[in-house]
C-alpha cells in the first residue's frame, strides 16, 4: 500500500517515532478513452491444388472500447507527523513505562534489603543477650 506525507509525496520508510499512519484514500483520475475499431486482414497460410486455402487473421490495429473519464479512490496510508506537544507527551509516556518496568526490580531489591535487615536484627537480638 502506498504511504504518502502531508504534501502527497510517496514515502518508502516513514519514521514511526516521529509520526503515525492513518488509513485513507487518494483520488486517481483516469482520462476518457476514445473507441477504436479493430483493423485486420487475412493472410493465406497454405494454398491447395483444388482451390482451397488456409488463412489466418492478422490484427493490424487492436480494437479499444470507448470509456468515459472516471475517478478511482485508491487506498493509501497517510503519514501524520507528531506535533512538538505530542512528541513531548510520548517521551513522558516512554519514561513512565521504563520506570514501571523497573518497579518489580526495585520492589525485589527492597524486599531483599528488608529481609537482610530483619536477619541482622534477629542475629543481634539473639546474640546480644537481650
Amino acid at each position: 500500500m502506498k504511504i504518502i506525507d502531508e504534501n502527497g509525496t510517496a514515502i518508502e520508510t516513514p519514521d514511526l517515532t516521529l509520526g503515525h499512519l492513518v488509513g485513507g484514500t487518494e483520488p486517481v483520475e483516469h482520462p476518457a478513452v476514445e473507441g477504436v475499431e479493430e483493423v485486420s486482414h487475412y493472410e493465406t497460410v497454405t494454398e491447395y491444388p483444388g482451390g482451397g486455402r488456409d488463412v489466418r487473421k492478422v490484427i493490424d490495429v487492436p480494437g479499444v472500447t470507448a470509456q468515459a473519464a472516471w475517478t478511482e479512490q485508491v487506498p493509501v496510508q497517510r503519514y501524520i507527523r507528531y506535533t512538538e506537544e505530542e512528541l513531548a507527551a510520548r517521551e513522558k509516556e516512554r519514561q513512565q513505562a521504563e520506570e514501571a518496568a523497573r518497579l518489580p526490580e526495585t520492589i525485589a531489591s527492597l524486599t531483599r534489603q528488608l529481609t537482610d535487615l530483619q536477619l541482622a536484627l534477629c542475629e543481634l537480638y539473639e546474640g546480644g543477650g537481650v
